[in-house]
């Protein structure tokens, strides 16, 4: 009798232990992809164009512009060289899956939270690949239409995409990937 009860309890315990492990797997995939996440978010500070041999732009640079200041005989010339641009969507989109993949880590719509999350990192990757076609450049008003396009063109075509926006756009996809297995796991 004690043999029989000790046996139903290791058989009960074994079926908890794996449904206990399934669901943790599930957790650890969705924490590593929110620290992949984290990571291509914080590659925004790393060079993401070059624009010749010389000049390097980080991802922050592109998305919410940049202005050169030197000094140039004890006065201080400012120089407005990138624009606001769109290269600002993928990192909001990589905030959005984090936000997403910790409601799906505290079980709040776990499936549809997981499919968003994954849905904005793979979105984010490959649009942070898009670096050069995003960025751009500040040009004053008095430039026309043909000549500004022109001049748009130029700055794209000597630009090349860095490092920084190369792996922040791997990262991304990895973590989408990492986000979208839990929801393939059985129960």
């Amino acid at each position: 009798m004690l043999y029989m009860q000790n046996a139903l309890k290791t058989k009960r315990g074994i079926k908890m232990a794996k449904k206990k492990s399934k669901l943790d797997l599930g957790k650890i995939l969705t924490l590593a992809a929110a620290v992949l996440a984290l990571v291509a978010f914080f590659m925004m500070f790393a060079p993401a164009i070059t624009s010749g041999t010389d000049t390097a732009y980080t991802g922050f640079q592109v998305a919410f512009g940049y202005t050169s200041k030197s000094e140039i005989l004890g006065s201080t010339v400012s120089t407005k060289l990138l624009e606001f641009s769109a290269y600002f969507v993928p990192y909001a989109l990589l905030l959005t899956g984090l936000v997403f993949g910790v409601l799906s880590i505290f079980g709040i719509l776990p499936k549809i939270t997981r499919f968003i999350s994954a849905g904005c990192y793979i979105a984010a990757g490959v649009m942070l690949f898009l670096a050069i076609q995003l960025v751009m450049p500040y040009f004053t008003d008095k430039l026309g239409g043909t000549i500004k396009d022109e001049a748009v063109k130029a700055f794209r075509e000597n630009s090349t995409l860095a490092y920084g926006a190369i792996l922040a756009g791997i990262f991304g996809i990895l973590a989408g990937l990492a986000a979208l297995v839990p929801v393939f796991l059985k129960k």
